[in-house]
């Protein structure tokens, strides 16, 4: 049985053109050293086994990208794999610099403040542009949004699951 985790590097959300390329939303930077050749995993909704395919091209498309397979020769084909997710194995990811993360890894962490106050679960990470949010599911039932900044995420122990930040006057004031 295969224990590897696999983890979700970017979305095909439609069939594109005729030779049956595929647009894909990468997750960040993972997918961009992909060339001609090289292997692309996908699991799609409904079905237990990772499709393997084999890349012919693939280029950059605005925020998309561009991607050509062996196994899809036509928009038929293509189509059978809309709504999928890219996956690749986790020792297959790029390392990551000090003090960053992938997304996965911080998702299901639990967020308290440097006094030691149980803020919530992390569950969401967006881009915000200049840098990530932080979606943490509160007390209550109450949402918390917090600025992936160095001035207040102060820890994550990725060991211990948690994330220790020091959080702006009136961010949590409400829980």
């Amino acid at each position: 049985m295969d224990e590897r985790v696999w983890v979700p590097v970017g979305k095909v959300t439609r069939a594109h053109g005729v030779r049956g390329d595929v647009k894909i939303l990468p997750y960040g930077d993972t997918l961009a050293g992909f060339q001609a050749g090289g292997k692309m995993h996908v699991r799609v909704a409904g079905f237990h086994a990772l499709r393997t395919l084999t890349l012919t091209r693939i280029r950059p498309h605005g925020r998309f990208l561009l991607a050509g397979f062996e196994e899809l020769p036509n928009p038929e084909a293509a189509a059978a794999i809309v709504g999928g997710e890219i996956v690749l194995s986790e020792d297959h990811l790029p390392p990551t610099d000090e003090g960053e993360y992938y997304t996965y890894q911080l998702i299901g962490l639990s967020v308290e403040t440097t006094a030691g106050i149980p803020v919530g679960t992390l569950r969401a990470v967006f881009d915000a542009g200049s840098h990530d949010i932080y979606v943490v599911a509160g007390r209550h039932g109450k949402e918390v949004l917090i600025p992936a900044v160095e001035d207040v995420v102060t820890e994550v122990d990725l060991g211990r699951r948690r994330m220790v930040i020091d959080p702006p006057e009136g961010l949590i004031d409400d829980l």
